[in-house]
C-alpha cells in the first residue's frame, strides 16, 4: 500500500512539474528573409523648388537585389534595398530626362541608389534603422524612423510584412552637380518615405 502511494505522488509531482512554465529563457524566432514585392512597394521623394514649393517625385523600380531578414529580436533584423535610378519618374518625361543625366542621378555611370542596414533597434511601432546609402559612388550615413504597418499570412497564399521609413539626406553631401551650379535652385535637403510590402521567401 505504501509502494503504491509513493508511486502515486511520484507520478503526480512528475505530471506537476511537467505543466509548470520553463523557467529557461525563451528564443527568438530565426531571421526569416523577404523579398520586397515591387508592384506594391514605393519610394516617394520631396525636396524644395527655388525655395518656394516643394516638388515630389518617385522611383518605380526596387530592384531584386533588395532584401529584408526580419527576427523576433529587431537588432538581428537587417534590409539591403536597392532602386534603380534610371526608374525616377515625376510625372513629366522632360524633367525625368533631365534628372537621370549627370546633373543629378547620373543613371548611367551610377544606376543603382543602395540603403544598407547597420543597425535597427526599438520596437515594431518605433523603429530606428541606421545604415549607409550610396548615391552617385558616393557612401554615407542615414538614420531612418521606421515602423512596422503590419504582418501576417495573406490571401495570395503567402505570409507578408509591411513597413514604412522615412529620412532625409543633403544633396550637397553626395556631390548632386546641379546643386552646387544653381544653389538655391532646387533642395538641398531631400526628404524620402520608403512604404514596403515584402513577402518571406
Amino acid at each position: 500500500m505504501k509502494l503504491l502511494v509513493a508511486s502515486t505522488l511520484v507520478a503526480g509531482l512528475a505530471g506537476l512539474s511537467a505543466a509548470l512554465p520553463s523557467s529557461a529563457p525563451s528564443t527568438p524566432a530565426a531571421g526569416e528573409t523577404f523579398a520586397i514585392d515591387n508592384a506594391h512597394s514605393t519610394v516617394i521623394f520631396r525636396t524644395k523648388h527655388l525655395g518656394i514649393s516643394e516638388a515630389y517625385g518617385r522611383f518605380n523600380s526596387i530592384t531584386e537585389d533588395s532584401q529584408l531578414v526580419l527576427d523576433a529580436e529587431p537588432s538581428k533584423s537587417s534590409l539591403r534595398l536597392v532602386v534603380a535610378a534610371e526608374s525616377v519618374d515625376t510625372g513629366l518625361a522632360d524633367r525625368d530626362k533631365h534628372l537621370r543625366n549627370a546633373d543629378f542621378f547620373n543613371a548611367k555611370e551610377h544606376p543603382e541608389i543602395v540603403f544598407e542596414s547597420k543597425k535597427i533597434s526599438g520596437k515594431a511601432d518605433a523603429l530606428e534603422v541606421s545604415g549607409e546609402l550610396t548615391f552617385l559612388g558616393v557612401t554615407k550615413s542615414v538614420t531612418a524612423k521606421a515602423r512596422q504597418v503590419g504582418k501576417g499570412d495573406t490571401a495570395f497564399g503567402d505570409h507578408r510584412a509591411g513597413f514604412v521609413a522615412d529620412f532625409t539626406f543633403s544633396m550637397a553631401d553626395f556631390g548632386v552637380a546641379f546643386v552646387k551650379q544653381s544653389p538655391g535652385a532646387v533642395g538641398p535637403e531631400v526628404s524620402v518615405t520608403v512604404s514596403l510590402e515584402c513577402i518571406r521567401k
